[in-house]
């Protein structure tokens, strides 16, 4: 969505190449840092999946179900036929500096459960094998591209004839419908992490 807000947006292409760039570049980082530190405790030592990465998989999965579910529970509790608001950042977004919005892209980087915890997988299945810096330099990068593609796509669509109506007409259904994506992602994503530790623990 930030994508998207920054693209209809004064100066939109400008601020939403930062943004992208911030967001690749801080995504590449904190997944290095990630394979690093599991590295580190060995996580690919001995070409299997320690214990104690299936049980950190395992809490993982437990706390984003955890967090889906207190979601789910204020959705419930929110009046039927209210307007959702939109973020304040979203708002913000055309006042914005490129400085800033690049603090946006690296906030919602480690801040979004989502976003941090489908690095987390990354960095988990990368560090089940002993890889070189640079391998894992490599891994990384086609990684983060991979799982980058819904916030590069906006940015293609405002190249093509009428791209900018579609993207106004895309940012209005993500606002009516951000939260109910976010809380399917985080559930997903819990769901994938929870058999991912029950797997490794029952094997």
């Amino acid at each position: 969505m930030a994508v998207i807000a920054l693209l209809v947006s004064t100066g939109g292409r400008a601020k939403a190449t930062v943004f992208e760039l911030a967001w690749l570049v801080v995504s590449w980082l904190v997944l290095l840092a990630l394979t690093a530190l599991l590295g580190a405790l060995g996580a690919g030592a001995h070409g299997r999946q320690p214990a104690w990465l299936s049980y950190l998989a395992l809490a993982v999965g437990l706390a984003l179900l955890a967090v889906a579910y207190a979601g789910g529970r204020r959705a419930a509790r929110r009046a039927a036929g209210q307007a959702p608001r939109v973020p304040r950042w979203i708002a913000a977004m055309d006042a914005m500096t490129k400085p800033k919005i690049a603090g946006v892209a690296t906030a919602l980087i480690v801040a979004n459960p989502v976003n941090l915890t489908s690095l987390i997988g990354g960095a988990i299945a990368a560090g089940r094998v002993p890889l070189s810096l640079v391998q894992q330099a490599v891994l990384a990068a086609v990684f983060v591209v991979l799982g980058s593609v819904g916030v590069l796509v906006p940015y293609v669509l405002t190249m093509r004839e009428g791209g900018e109506e579609r993207l106004a007409r895309l940012r209005a259904w993500l606002i009516l419908h951000n939260g109910a994506l976010t809380l399917l992602l985080v559930m997903v994503f819990g769901l994938l992490f929870l058999a991912k530790g029950l797997r490794g623990i029952l094997s």
